[in-house]
């Protein structure tokens, strides 16, 4: 049953909503199919001769997602990963696997910023988060948890952009990716 809300008074607003109600079934998709989340960081240094100078952390790491959250389990050896300990600026980016996409130029991509925390080891949501990883993506999880270059981190989504193909770009926000503005112009 369509709710008041949902029931168009015409024909472009119609098409307005089967244009979300496809953005939204393409969100979800993504949302249940990525295994990899894009964690993306620019941090200023020094330069050898003092400048300063951007670096870029890019990287990737496995994850589940559970009641908004995510979890990934990375190693600090990883400069995104330190960047994610320090509390730098970070940028996550989920992406529609280009062997599944219909066409590579406008594939399904989700780009948002969250809020960061890490998990203690000795928390019982740290044994739960890991078994659960585990669970999905297989029993490396058990050889690398005892590691302690590894750290587990939850994500908190905040505000982003859902692209779902050309012209078609959302601003979304919260931890469920709640559509909100239709973008229109670049």
């Amino acid at each position: 049953m369509q709710s008041d809300k949902e029931q168009p008074d015409n024909v472009a607003d119609a098409a307005v909503l089967k244009s979300r109600r496809k953005a939204e079934r393409a969100r979800d998709t993504l949302l249940q199919t990525a295994q990899t989340l894009g964690i993306i960081t620019a941090m200023l240094e020094a330069s050898e001769e003092n400048a300063p100078a951007i670096k870029i952390a890019p990287g990737q790491s496995p994850f589940i997602r559970q009641d908004g959250h995510f979890y990934c389990f990375a190693s600090e050896l990883a400069a995104h990963v330190r960047a994610l300990l320090s509390k730098a600026d970070m940028q996550f980016q989920l992406i529609e696997d280009e062997h599944t996409a219909q066409n590579i130029w406008a594939r399904v991509r989700l780009t948002f910023l969250a809020d960061v925390k890490e998990i203690a080891r000795d928390t019982p949501q740290f044994d739960e988060i890991c078994a659960a990883i585990g669970q999905r993506h297989g029993p490396v999880m058990s050889v690398i948890k005892p590691f302690t270059d590894f750290h587990l981190f939850e994500i908190t989504p905040k505000q982003g952009l859902l692209v779902t193909g050309f012209a078609s770009a959302y601003d979304v926000t919260g931890p469920d990716f709640a559509l909100a503005d239709h973008l229109t112009s670049s």
